[in-house]
């Protein structure tokens, strides 16, 4: 019996950690969140559009500071620290706040390029797909900046340009880490919807983090070896 409860204790308190992480994430987000749910309930395209450019206006400011701080506690996590969830998130948010919202004003920029590219382009073409698989890759782009941001200490256009290099250099693994969060987005907003105040984002971050630093691990090992 207390064999069985050892091996299950962990998995408990990894789950609650997240559960309470992710909890904390959506309560700093939850003037985005709202407006994101609102979209749902559009009336005419004007409103949606007024939705989408006030989310987008938000966005540097709440929801970047907010994931960093996720990050935050997630690497802290996997570093297997023991750490007061609160304390932390609120330490990541500080330090982080202006960074966040730098990078975040970049981002967003990117992100409404490429989304109204996206949305005009909707009738079957090249030119959709070739949208849809850059939104895919900004993605993945933009969830390595967090795990730069709380991983490294370099200077924020550094620290863009490590990103942009580590969500290219391997095409492969790419993919299948913005493949199986894809996933969890479709199967939290379609299926279980429970996970989203609960899991959702600190699973996607946790499988980030780690495809973050697999890349950057093996970029590393590869400049050893060219030295």
């Amino acid at each position: 019996m207390n064999t069985i409860f050892s091996k299950i204790n962990p998995i408990f308190e990894w789950t609650t950690k997240l559960a309470g992480t992710n909890l904390l994430w959506v309560l700093f987000n939850l003037p985005v969140f709202y407006l994101t749910l609102l979209l749902y309930f559009a009336k005419d395209e004007t409103q949606f559009i007024m939705l989408a450019i006030t989310i987008a206006v938000l966005a540097p400011f709440i929801f970047f500071p907010a994931t960093t701080a996720l990050f935050g506690v997630i690497r802290k996590l996997m570093l297997k620290e023991e750490i007061d969830i609160i304390r932390f998130y609120w330490k990541y948010y500080i330090e982080n706040y202006k960074r966040s919202i730098t990078g975040g004003l970049v981002l967003t920029l990117f992100w409404s390029i490429l989304v109204v590219d996206f949305y005009y382009f909707q009738t079957p073409s090249l030119l959709k797909y070739l949208f849809l698989f850059l939104l895919a890759w900004l993605f993945l782009f933009t969830q390595f900046f967090f795990a730069s941001t709380v991983h490294t200490e370099t200077k924020l256009l550094q620290s863009i340009k490590n990103s942009l290099i580590l969500s290219i250099v391997n095409p492969f693994y790419s993919f299948g880490i913005v493949t199986i969060n894809i996933v969890i987005l479709y199967i939290s907003i379609n299926q279980s919807t429970f996970l989203l105040p609960f899991f959702s984002g600190s699973l996607i971050a946790f499988l980030s983090f780690s495809g973050y630093l697999k890349i950057l691990g093996n970029v590393m090992e590869l400049q050893k070896k060219s030295s």
